[in-house]
């Protein structure tokens, strides 16, 4: 039986108790019983009362339970989605809560510090999500997060206005459309790279077929004729031989310079006798560091790279361990560049550092002459002329 018909009933059962059983045996029951009829009338009041108490506790007990039943198979099915999803408030922008996968590629290590966090600082562009528009669902395409690693994912993006602990919250799901975008990039870098092995493939037969095979062709040809003559070569065939010998290596240094290009043999080598360096970034921004991570991986993938958004953090890591160079961020909400440098001084933390800013202000660049350890300032976003100097 459905809940709504049976507590229908119950409470239809409860009205009749309450006002037809009393009317139609009031005087029998009273009689059998000989009780004053003041006293029975309290009698029958505090029954009706006491069952109607019980039976609204029951149905609330039951409601309740009910309730939970439904909001943990809710959290269940939210927290195993198998795409990131929020809520967030629509104020502030804050994360009320987020599911695995959510903390898992864009959040922090735990759900619990993941909380509290701007939902659109995990954005490159946060001024395309605009929380305070959603009133109705709202589909955002082709964005960019950056998630935990400092990569960057291709996303779309869904809201939808709901309440969360009877409050007006917003509900916010990313689809990730990074693999399809990786692939497609793939694809079309394996493709100019065949594209590209096909010419030179092309060049190297014409070399073979043309000019390989006809120097070849000159001096096996004088070879056999003055094998046939039996007889010791004059200086005209001479020359006419090494001409030939010339050219044909001529055409093979061309061939083994085609082969060498693009990757060759040298350069290989020389890029696996380089040692890599250890880089720290300590910057309160997610996009530099997703900018200066791809920057440097291209141009040096084996670089080994350590970024903190918490400053204190990086301390603490600065501590343990041994880095080559740190880019520090002057501006920052939780500590300046100033006080960090302060802080490495007092903890013994001695190590070259480049000041990272987005302008050159003389006032820093004075302030920077009182730390030893600074030795320049980088202007964001990092250039490649830039990073060749301290790599």
């Amino acid at each position: 039986m459905r809940p709504e018909i049976k507590c229908t009933l119950q409470y239809g059962i409860l009205a009749g108790a309450v006002f037809l059983l009393p009317s139609l045996f009031y005087t029998p029951i009273r009689s059998y019983l000989n009780l004053p009829e003041g006293l029975f009338v309290s009698m029958m009041a505090g029954f009706i009362t006491v069952f109607v108490v019980i039976h609204a506790y029951l149905t609330s007990k039951r409601y309740r339970l009910l309730e939970d039943r439904i909001s943990r198979q809710y959290r269940v099915i939210f927290e195993k989605l198998p795409d990131s999803v929020w809520i967030l408030s629509p104020e502030s922008g804050n994360i009320l809560l987020a599911n695995e996968m959510a903390t898992r590629y864009f959040g922090a290590l735990s759900e619990e510090e993941a909380v509290g966090s701007n939902f659109r600082l995990l954005f490159q562009d946060p001024i395309q999500v605009k929380l305070e528009r959603v009133i109705q669902p709202v589909t955002k395409r082709n964005l960019v997060m950056v998630d935990r690693f400092y990569e960057p994912r291709q996303v779309d993006l869904f809201m939808m206005p709901l309440e969360y602990e009877n409050r007006p919250s917003i509900l916010a799901l990313v689809v990730d459309h990074s693999n399809v975008h990786r692939s497609l990039e793939e694809n079309v870098q394996l493709n100019n790279s065949l594209v590209a092995q096909n010419e030179r493939l092309k060049n190297f037969s014409f070399l073979h077929s043309h000019h390989i095979r006809s120097h070849l062709a000159n001096i096996m040809g004088i070879v056999n004729l003055l094998g046939d003559h039996q007889q010791v070569p004059s200086g005209e065939e001479l020359q006419m031989l090494k001409k030939s010998a010339k050219k044909l290596d001529k055409e093979v240094k061309k061939v083994n310079s085609m082969l060498m290009e693009n990757g060759g043999v040298s350069r290989f080598s020389e890029r696996r006798d380089n040692p890599a360096k250890v880089i720290i970034f300590v910057d309160d921004d997610k996009v530099q560091h997703m900018i200066n991570k791809r920057v440097l991986m291209k141009i040096n993938p084996r670089l080994e790279l350590v970024f903190f958004e918490d400053p204190y953090e990086a301390l603490s890591w600065l501590e343990r361990n041994v880095a080559d160079i740190l880019l520090l961020d002057i501006n920052m909400p939780a500590m300046e560049g100033w006080d960090f440098l302060q802080l490495m001084a007092e903890r013994g933390i001695n190590m070259e550092v480049k000041m990272l800013t987005s302008s050159l202000d003389p006032r820093d660049i004075e302030k920077s002459q009182h730390f030893e350890m600074v030795s320049g300032f980088l202007v964001k976003p990092l250039r490649k002329e830039v990073i060749d100097e301290f790599l």
